[in-house]
């Protein structure tokens, strides 16, 4: 059996400019903003899991940067 032991799922989002309203323009950043969030943090059994959970945290995060960090381990 193949478990997936410290999985760890981070969304990241980077801001580049914003709106200002008083000069009704986007101002750039001198340096983007980066924003990293944990979405999952845990032990996984099955792959049919590791699936549900990138899945489910990329349905959370859709349109910002989903990395996923895992150890595997066969058990015998």
């Amino acid at each position: 059996m193949i478990t997936y032991d410290n999985v760890k799922i981070i969304s990241t989002k980077t801001d580049k400019d914003y709106w200002d309203e008083d000069k009704r323009k986007h101002i750039k950043y001198k340096t983007p903003k980066t924003t990293t969030k944990t979405l999952f943090e845990n032990n996984i059994f099955e792959l049919g899991e590791l699936y549900t959970a990138i899945k489910f945290s990329l349905e959370q995060e859709p349109y910002d940067k989903v990395s996923v960090a895992f150890d595997v381990k066969q058990e015998y």
